[in-house]
């Protein structure tokens, strides 16, 4: 059984989901576009951003199966949910920056020629270059991070070229800083191509 505030506040949200005009959605979707510009992401993708967020308060309405149910401070009156689902916006969008931050792109190379998809190995001259590049990027990851995420290296290092991801080694919380310092680092390299 439902507690009694969250049946109040899934029935108020749907008046509030209601109060929603045409333009409310546009401003909705120029306040996503706006902050997608100011994140280097592609502006474009405000409408969807703006739909996502709107279709994640409709699924905690009619389902306790995810979504998004506001509480009742959040629906007080039109102004404050409006400010509810741009808050909803922008965590939409940080969700989408963080898969998008540290995904290198594969692409092998052999002396300056892109090799046919079937030809995975590197060229000797390339792979001694990614090599000293590797070895590089990880001797200036180890000099700029504290101690405390010296496990989470250490574990990333040996898989770093077979996967896009950095194992969890310890605290979930130290992958993420670790990505920044890789950030970083690979744009005081030059980046990865």
């Amino acid at each position: 059984m439902k507690t009694p505030s969250t049946v109040e506040s899934r029935a108020l949200c749907a008046v509030r989901l209601g109060e929603l005009s045409q333009v409310d959605i546009n401003n909705l979707t120029e306040f996503a576009e706006r902050r997608l510009a100011a994140q280097g992401q592609n502006p474009t993708a405000g409408e969807d951003v703006t739909q996502r967020a709107l279709a994640a308060i409709l699924r905690g309405l009619e389902s306790d199966q995810g979504g998004r149910v506001p509480r009742l401070v959040d629906l007080t009156n039109k102004d404050t949910f409006l400010n509810y689902v741009r808050g909803a916006i922008s965590s939409i969008m940080e969700a989408m920056g963080r898969k998008r931050r540290f995904r290198a792109i594969h692409e092998p190379w052999q002396d300056g020629v892109a090799a046919s998809s079937d030809e995975a190995a590197l060229a000797p001259s390339r792979n001694a270059e990614f090599s000293d590049l590797r070895d590089q990027f990880f001797r200036r990851l180890r000099a700029r991070a504290p101690q405390r995420l010296s496990r989470t290296i250490n574990a990333w290092e040996p898989v770093f070229t077979e996967s896009d991801r950095i194992p969890a080694k310890g605290n979930r919380h130290h992958v993420a800083e670790v990505k920044d310092l890789a950030q970083e680092i690979v744009s005081e390299l030059g980046g990865l191509r």
